[in-house]
């Protein structure tokens, strides 16, 4: 035990490091594993979990700067866990047990890896470059690329509309990924040197990210283009004027022409456009501007139906208990019944409060607030760094709002909490970088 906690207070931070590069490895390896093994627990879910207690146990009795309102708040959330689980059995029964634990862990790998992750990094002497976020989202891009060359990847869709993933299992959460580091891959182009190597390089990360946002066939992953564009080149030009390099900025003008002029061509073979145009046809609607004039085409083409599913969650909620107003009416609607339901409104804020009621929902986003207070109280430069991780956590905050598959994907909140306790790292003076 002593060899062990010794080895832990050395290597923790490099072991952090490592968990996070291996996140995409984690994911390929769970896709295959629901493919073609249809396993009801991955590789991915092992080794996450298994990673979670080992933080459990260095915060618990390796790190020194541990906090006593930290250990508090992770007694009560797992106070609050056994205590829902208590409920689901004597409500649903012994049947609905396994489902519902599945469930409830998944989405509550991301306060329990925030709030134990933060104090570590914020104590660490290094932070993770910004390199090290090119290289975890290359090989996202790489695993989405190949296979879709080779025609040996996973269809996005399985109902009429195109698109591809790669070697990935989840759409919604591929494209929430990509979205939160596009940002940062701007910030690396602005801010890395331009050597002839370097060039190339962004050349190719520039390509490769935004054929993969195309080739996925999402809508939220061209919105989130389009914002970053729009965001960081107005503020780009707004510098460009303030220093009168003007002639810097006809060229900018120039491109931003020959860009316009060729996703005008380009765009319209792609799958994100092809499954608008298959939406659209199946909702019968001619004229794109029906869709914001009729309430019901929004919830079908803009919120996927999702508006449907929170109306009828909503109501089996006001229906409930009062135990199961405050604790959560759980995973399974109306079990044992006629009219059960598993589908969830796949809009995060919303699935939490509904599935943990109101104790479950306040102690779930704790460590967010809590993070969020620690980095903005900090002392920040109105720099492009700043900028991006804005813009990033705008994208997070916007996803989990409205598509899902964020703060209770573990395959997303691990990253998040990546870009959060490392931003506040960032943010402490003298820090090197992995």
């Amino acid at each position: 035990m002593e060899n062990i906690k010794s080895f832990l207070e050395q290597n923790m931070q490099k072991i952090l490091f490592l968990f996070w590069v291996i996140q995409p490895f984690i994911d390929v390896f769970t896709a295959f594993e629901i493919y073609y093994f249809h396993l009801g627990v991955s590789l991915g879910m092992v080794v996450r979990f298994f990673f979670l207690l080992v933080l459990f146990f260095y915060y618990g009795w390796c790190f020194k700067e541990r906090k006593k309102k930290v250990l508090i708040y992770l007694g009560l959330l797992i106070g609050y866990l056994c205590g829902f689980m208590a409920m689901i059995y004597f409500l649903k029964g012994p049947g609905a047990i396994l489902y519902e634990l599945q469930n409830t862990l998944r989405s509550f790998y991301f306060p329990f890896l925030l709030m134990l992750t933060f104090p570590i990094m914020e104590q660490s002497k290094k932070e993770v470059s910004l390199k090290t976020y090119m290289f975890i989202l290359g090989s996202y891009l790489f695993f989405i690329m190949i296979p879709t060359f080779f025609h040996v990847g996973f269809a996005a869709y399985h109902q009429g509309k195109g698109g591809n993933i790669g070697w990935f299992y989840s759409t919604n959460e591929i494209s929430a990924i990509l979205s939160l580091f596009l940002p940062y891959v701007m910030l690396f182009c602005y801010k890395e040197k331009n050597t002839k190597k370097m060039l190339i390089l962004k050349m190719l990360l520039l390509f490769a990210n935004i054929f993969c946002l195309f080739t996925l066939g999402t809508k939220m992953t061209i919105i989130s283009l389009l914002v970053t564009l729009l965001v960081i080149g107005s503020v780009y030009v707004y510098q460009l004027f303030k220093k009168k390099k003007y002639k810097v900025i006809g060229c900018i003008s120039v491109g931003l022409v020959l860009l316009v002029s060729l996703a005008i061509f380009l765009v319209p073979k792609t799958h994100f456009y092809k499954n608008i145009q298959i939406h659209l046809d199946f909702l019968g609607v001619d004229d794109p501007i029906e869709v914001i004039q009729n309430p019901d085409l929004i919830n079908r083409f803009i919120f996927s139906s999702r508006l449907s599913f929170l109306g009828k969650t909503n109501q089996n909620y006001i229906n409930a208990s009062l135990l199961e107003k405050g604790m959560g009416i759980g995973y399974i609607e109306n079990y044992a019944t006629d009219n059960m339901r598993l589908k969830m409104v796949e809009m995060d804020f919303f699935d939490l409060f509904y599935r943990h009621g109101v104790i479950g929902f306040m102690l779930y986003f704790i460590p967010l607030f809590y993070s969020l207070y620690q980095i903005f109280k900090k002392p920040r430069k109105k720099d492009f760094t700043s900028l991006c991780f804005r813009l990033s956590l705008f994208f997070i905050l916007f996803m989990a709002s409205f598509v899902g598959h964020v703060f209770i994907a573990p395959s997303v909140s691990i990253l998040i909490t990546l870009l959060l306790a490392n931003e506040n790292g960032r943010l402490k003076q003298g820090k090197s970088t992995f």
